[in-house]
């Protein structure tokens, strides 16, 4: 892993899930990420393959609350796109969940959300996890999820949610739905009654209340502002705006010129901890006598718009601009932008557009720090916003100067080019630092604005931007596009007395283009303010016969203006053209050049007819949400399509797929169909047909008996260069059949459809019936018993007057009428032993009965309806299943035209793992195996397990770069998590009889592919995560996520000296350590509550490992440590026999995923049985398994009730030492 600015050692902690009501057999509220690896059953099975491209095994897990109330647990591993995304959902959510993989971003999109996204009525940003995580929107950071919404009429605040302030500039407010009762404000949101909180009343758009960032990537000479000063204009009597980080007001330079300020960030004052602010500020009005600002007879208006951290809400930065308007500044500076390309028409750039439109005041703003074309994000987007570009000293272009076009209207930005490269102002504290970024070119713009003002203090904002475009000094080789009209210079701008259009509007041509396409025509005003008439001759930088003039020279008399019309021909230049250029006016009387306007001309790209035809299962028109992805594009497409609509396309290459619902097997029964058009290249008129009257079957059969708890649907084209379209959907229950349209064989790229089962034993079996659902919130009882049924109509109270339902299996009808809570109280209260709800609608039901329901209750079909009602029915409820299969059917290439059902044999086609789960007493988990493949992350829900427990379960073996991965977690009275156990990447091979233990003796300190582990980067910082709680399961990492951070330490030792000391399990040191190879210690102590966990309640290890400089070209790498690993042989509880003779098993080595791995060739072992007071030696023999592997016999005392405790010891012979002390490792029964 690679961190820019690393967290601090408590932000690494794992996060630890809002569970909600986990559930016994429907998706579950399990928050679990993580791999498997399993161990051979006998000696004779082969160890699992271990995935070669794991040789970085970090992971950090993020949970993000979405605006649903969804609860998604990300885990991100670095360096691969094989991370793992598991999705909680709330109470009465309905639906399935969508990831949806685009150009390196990963969403999550709630059924609920779909029709509202394709509405263009909610920002896409809100189910973007890529973007809520970097923006740091995940749970650990923020409890709410930050909201702008417009509104129609008045601002209202939804139910679940507050007005953090009002934008009246947007006609909006910036809202925060407290995430614990997210669900609440969605329900009232996007409820389908009209309200004035909700969307289809009031609210116009819900937008993501983003973040930007500060953009930071003889400069005041350089445009020419001290001649300014000596002609007498230094910005007096003019206020400057500056909204940044705040400002050190103590400052030299600083010090009594600041007229106003206010913080909008919550919680901080208006004082600079970031120093960005202070920066820009001096380079604005600073009056050092070393470094003076460009206007420094301005008075300032400090507003905090960016935190401490460097970033701002959007609607910090919008409250923050409404503020400077009022207080009546001239200029407003904003070394600040969202880094999302933007075209315009977000809250931000409105917010600008608004405050600008009665003449000011003019909001001068960085371009950003993009590097590339398109790149342009708000709120620099703005027509009326002065966007700054920056060159270095040279007048070259900067190269990390963000460039445009505007995305998607190619509207003409930056405006304006000024220093960024090296500037050095004033930083906090007193003294000077030098910064490179738009952020620094932005204030030299608005302290040449603020100068200008002074002289024309008359002109409007719009007047200003003209005149500081219009005289700025062109730049060799680079277009408006690129660096604008221009570097800006101050004199030229105070004496000029001609001033042009600073730029005008792009001419744009749609596709097709024809010779009828019009020219454009474009207005150039051009103001004398001069005592004189001027002639001014006239010529564009560029082909005369495209870009035309209509009249060579112009002139303008004294106090007055003149118009020429700027001809645009789109039929002088090719299709596909982008062009930019300028108008040139040179004053006739001195040969020089006074004034040049920006001008650009778009000959779209060729488009085609891209036509989508839509059918269900008789092959008729039909209506749904068609989604569109493009090779590298950030974000899917998704299209309202009713029986067929084209759409106009530039070439390129796209995939097209729909889910639609259909009709099953059975009259009641329904089915879900994925239809797609896996890739056509678009370089003609296209028409594709998702038709789900061609639409195969697919299905899984196992030998045992069984039902679903999970089913995915899983679709990917990748491209040659990496390119990933991909969709995955967690399938709702209430589909009972799935449904595949072949596809022809895709070529020029690799595609991929995976369906995904977990097939479990029935927690609930009722004789003669297969589809039985089990509800949320039921309460299981293990056994099997026959009962008699009794029918109660739709399960009100009412219906049980004079029934006699006490210990029957009650059948109700579902009804909207009563809700499932009322349905099972009322159950309960008339002593129902079981209750049996029958779908009033097609396909299976599922419903939540509350956190407690009190009996078991089950789900029907329809069509069964009169099996069920029939005199006495035998039921068979297991809490916990004994067996379970995790089934994948894989096609590569194509969809085939053919039957789809998969039927494996499990002695044959899978895999066996027995997985022992251990535990001292019962206690609840949760846990998931997931299916990485080798596109991207692995999805799924965690779901209910009890510990201690055994299970049996049959794998599908994956292909290619695909792994299982694993993970389980002890959860506590509210579901939270106590311990997680991850494991590392693995493959299994078919036919072959496997092994895993999870939370088995001897849990302590080591590491393992779930975690992110110890390394060392190219600046010479050390970073280390030592999971303190790993069990004995081989590659498995394991923690305690609240606990370990007030229990344990953390030091760090250079011989020895301490470099730094941490709590909990995390240390970061950022002090560069010397480039040679030294001898380093690393200590962990870690400790947990005795009467809790009984065993491994204490420990204490050392590693000791040599460490110089990484290699040339290499930003980080791993660091050796040697790791204990310990083989013994102890019943479900931890325990082996008192009095007996244990055998037990040593083995030390570096990190198995590392390119080489280096064994251990000395070891010592010792032994304790009164938790570590006294220590007595035992012998060790080399083992069969080669270099660092040992074997011991204990001898354990004749009185159970006590415990062994651990101390070992291990060294490779090259400087890599560990030496480790486990009280209490297992105990004695």
């Amino acid at each position: 892993m690679t961190f820019a600015h690393p967290p601090s050692a408590r932000d690494a902690r794992p996060v630890r899930a809002a569970r909600h009501a986990l559930l016994t057999a429907t998706a579950t509220a399990c928050a679990l990420v993580g791999g498997t690896l399993v161990l051979p059953a006998t000696t004779a099975a082969a160890a699992p393959v271990k995935d070669p491209a794991a040789s970085v095994p970090r992971a950090t897990a993020h949970d993000i609350t979405l605006v649903t109330g969804d609860v998604v647990h990300f885990t991100d591993r670095p360096g691969t796109a094989q991370d793992t995304v598991t999705v909680d959902r709330p109470e009465g959510a309905t639906g399935g969940v969508k990831i949806q993989q685009s150009g390196g971003r990963l969403s999550v999109v709630p059924d609920e959300a779909e029709a509202l996204l394709t509405a263009g009525r909610l920002d896409r940003r809100l189910f973007d996890v890529t973007t809520l995580v970097a923006m740091g929107y995940d749970d650990t950071r923020t409890g709410g999820v930050p909201l702008i919404a417009t509104y129609r009429g008045g601002v209202t605040a939804p139910a679940g949610s507050t007005v953090e302030r009002r934008l009246p500039s947007i006609d909006g407010a910036a809202l925060r739905a407290a995430k614990a009762t997210a669900r609440t404000f969605w329900k009232d949101v996007a409820g389908t009654v009209p309200r004035a909180r909700s969307l289809d009343g009031g609210i116009g758009k819900l937008w993501l209340d983003g973040r930007v960032e500060a953009d930071l990537a003889e400069s005041v000479p350089q445009i020419n502002a001290p001649q300014a000063w000596a002609e007498g204009y230094d910005g007096t009597g003019r206020k400057v705006a500056v909204l940044d980080t705040g400002v050190d007001d103590t400052h030299p330079d600083l010090k009594g010129r600041i007229a106003a300020e206010r913080s909008f960030v919550p919680d901080q004052p208006v004082a600079d901890g970031n120093g960005h602010g202070t920066h820009v500020a001096s380079t604005v009005a600073g009056d050092g006598s070393t470094y003076r600002g460009v206007a420094p007879g301005a008075e300032l208006l400090v507003g905090k718009v960016l935190s401490d951290e460097g970033y701002g809400e959007d609607s910090w930065i919008i409250a923050g601009m409404e503020w400077a308007k009022a207080q009546g500044a001239d200029v407003v500076s904003m070394s600040l932008g969202s880094q999302v390309p933007d075209d315009g028409t977000s809250p931000m750039a409105q917010a600008v557009d608004t405050l600008s439109a009665d003449g000011g005041p003019l909001f001068v703003i960085a371009a950003g720090n993009s590097y590339g074309e398109f790149t342009i994000g708000a709120p620099g987007s703005a027509a009326s916003a002065l966007t700054v570009a920056s060159v270095t000293k040279s007048d070259e272009r900067s190269d990390f100067s963000s460039m445009g076009p505007l995305t998607g209207s190619y509207g003409l930005k930056p405006d304006i080019s000024a220093p960024g490269s090296d500037i050095t102002a004033a930083k906090p504290g007193g003294g000077y630092q030098t910064m490179s970024g738009t952020s620094m070119a932005t204030p030299h713009v608005a302290g040449a604005a603020a100068v200008l003002k002074q002289r024309h203090p008359d002109w409007s904002g719009r007047q200003l931007k003209d005149a500081l475009m219009s005289s700025s000094t062109p730049l060799t080789g680079y277009t408006p596009y690129q660096q604008g009209t221009g570097r800006v210079d101050v004199l030229k701008a105070v004496d000029g007395t001609v001033r042009a259009t600073g730029s005008v509007a792009t001419a744009f041509y749609d596709w097709p283009h024809g010779a009828d396409d019009p020219v454009a025509t474009r207005t150039v005003t051009y103001r004398n303010t001069g005592t004189e008439g001027v002639t001014l001759d006239l010529a564009t930088d560029a082909d005369a016969a495209a870009y035309s003039l209509s009249a060579p020279s112009v002139t303008v008399p004294a106090g007055g203006t003149a118009d020429v019309t700027l001809r645009l021909d789109p039929s002088a230049v090719e299709p596909a053209t982008t062009f930019s250029g300028q108008v040139l006016a040179t004053d006739r009387a001195t040969g020089t050049l006074v004034a040049h306007t920006g001008f650009a001309l778009v000959k779209e790209q060729e488009l085609y007819d891209y036509t989508v035809e839509l059918k269900d299962r008789d092959g008729k028109p039909a209506s749904g949400t068609v989604y569109l992805g493009v090779e590298n594009d950030f974000y899917q497409y998704q299209y309202a399509v009713d029986g067929r609509r084209t759409l106009r396309l530039p070439p390129g290459t796209y995939t097209a797929y729909t889910y639609m619902d259909v009709p099953g097997d059975e009259p009641d029964s329904l089915g879900l169909a994925f239809l797609s058009a896996p890739r056509t290249v678009l370089d003609k008129p296209a028409t594709v047909s998702l038709d789900a009257s061609r639409a195969r079957r697919i299905s899984a059969s196992v030998p045992k008996d069984t039902a679903d708890t999970q089913r995915q649907m899983d679709f990917a084209v990748v491209s040659a260069a990496g390119g990933v379209v991909r969709s995955g959907y967690q399938v709702p229950l209430k589909y009972d059949t799935l449904w595949a349209q072949p596809t022809g064989k895709v070529t020029g790229a690799s595609m991929s459809f995976t369906t995904r089962w977990r097939l479990a034993e029935k927690q609930v079996a009722v004789d003669s019936l297969d589809d039985l659902v089990v509800q949320a919130g039921s309460t299981l009882r293990e056994g099997r018993r026959e009962l008699a049924t009794v029918y109660a109509g739709h399960g009100a109270a009412a219906d049980y007057a004079g029934l006699g339902a006490k210990g029957k299996a009650v059948v109700v009808d579902r009804s909207d009428a009563v809700a499932p809570a009322d349905r099972a109280a009322a159950a309960v209260a008339a002593g129902a032993a079981l209750l049996i709800v029958v779908n009033d609608g097609d396909g299976r039901l599922s419903e939540y009965y509350g956190e407690a329901a009190g009996l078991p209750v089950v789900s029907a079909m329809r069509g069964d309806r009169e099996r069920v009602l029939r005199k006495r029915v035998t039921v068979t409820q297991r809490a916990h299943g004994r067996f379970l299969y995790d089934l994948v059917s894989q096609h590569d290439g194509a969809i085939p035209d053919r039957s789809l059902a998969y039927a494996p044999d499990p002695d044959r086609d899978l895999a066996r793992v027995d997985a022992t789960y251990y535990g001292r007493t019962k206690a609840p988990g949760g846990g998931f195996r997931y299916n990485i493949p080798a596109y991207g992350p692995g999805f799924g829900f965690g779901e209910r397990e009890s510990y201690p427990s055994l299970r049996t379960e049959w794998l599908t073996p994956l292909r290619g770069a695909a792994f299982w991965y694993e993970d389980h977690s002890v959860l506590g009275p509210q579901d939270e998590t106590l311990q997680e156990m991850r494991s590392g990447n693995d493959r299994v091979t078919a036919g072959r009889h496997y092994r895993t233990e999870w939370f088995a003796p001897v849990q302590r300190p080591r590491l393992g592919q779930g975690f992110w582990g110890p390394s060392r980067d190219a600046a010479g910082g050390l970073q280390f995560n030592i999971t303190p709680w790993t069990d004995s399961g081989a590659g498995h990492s394991g923690s305690m996520p609240d606990d370990e951070y007030d229990t344990g330490t953390i030091a760090l030792y250079q011989g020895d000296t301490l470099l730094r000391k941490s709590a909990g399990r995390a240390l970061y040191l950022f002090d560069p350590v010397p480039a040679q190879i030294l001898p380093y210690r690393l200590v962990l102590d870690a400790s947990r509550d005795a009467d809790r966990w009984r065993t491994s309640v204490r420990s204490r290890t050392e590693w000791g490992f040599r460490s110089g400089a990484v290699p040339d070209g290499v930003w980080e790498q791993d660091i050796e440590l040697l790791q204990l690993d310990y083989d013994v042989t102890t019943d479900l509880a931890g325990d082996v026999p008192a009095g007996a003779k244990v055998p037990l098993g040593l083995s030390a080595a570096t990190q198995e995923w590392l390119d080489e791995v280096t064994r251990a060739t000395s070891a010592t072992l010792s032994v304790s049985y009164d938790d570590g007071r006294t220590w007595q030696p035992v012998p060790l023999r080399r083992a069969a398994g080669g270099s660092g592997h040992w074997s011991a016999e204990l001898r354990t005392p004749r009185t159970p009730g006590g415990f062994v405790s651990l101390r070992a010891t291990a060294s490779d012979g090259r400087g890599g030492t560990v030496e480790q002390e486990v009280v209490r490792a297992f105990g004695l029964s």
